[in-house]
């Protein structure tokens, strides 16, 4: 009989002691629950978008994730279109970025990790991190960054540029211009 209440006892004890640590405290959170959870997740995510009724880019991702009001692409590729035609014009890559919650340019953009990016009129740039910053209408970085236009090299740390790149800016710049 004693051995059976002992076999019971030993039984119950991690039970008692798990719920006992975890149950006390009110209002303690792990940060698990902290984070955002995911609202829904969307697998080889193909998302055209219009303007006037016009297209004006594809994006395809691996992956979506919405987390609160965050959404999270993995192995980006985005179309750009300027004209009337579905030729893209340009396009870019990126392994991964965030958008917040917003309307149309209203939203900050992030992308991040092996950015590769060809603007229509062919101006090339690379980059480890690109923002779209809603206030000032600009595309930023503070990575290292390097832009390509026909047989001309600009190497730098950070980039300000207006979205169609007619005005580049690039900071701590290094390169090589040819005649």
């Amino acid at each position: 009989m004693k051995q059976g209440v002992f076999k019971y006892i030993r039984l119950l004890l991690p039970i008692v002691a798990f719920f006992s640590i975890f149950s006390c405290g009110g209002d303690k959170t792990t940060v698990r629950e902290q984070r955002p959870q995911s609202k829904s997740t969307i697998q080889r995510a193909r998302i055209t978008f219009t303007e006037g009724g016009k297209l004006q880019a594809i994006l395809y991702a691996s992956r979506l994730e919405t987390r609160g009001e965050l959404t999270f692409g993995w192995d980006i590729d985005v179309k750009f279109f300027t004209d009337n035609d579905t030729i893209p014009d340009g396009g870019m890559i990126a392994d991964s970025g965030y958008v917040t919650e917003g309307t149309g340019r209203n939203r900050l953009v992030k992308v991040f990790g092996n950015i590769s990016l060809i603007a229509p009129d062919g101006t090339k740039l690379y980059a480890d991190s690109l923002r779209w910053n809603p206030t000032t209408g600009k595309i930023e970085s503070n990575s290292r960054v390097k832009v390509v236009r026909r047989t001309e090299m600009v190497e730098g740390i950070g980039i300000v540029s207006d979205p169609n790149f007619k005005e580049i800016r690039v900071k701590n710049v290094r390169g090589r211009l040819e005649s």
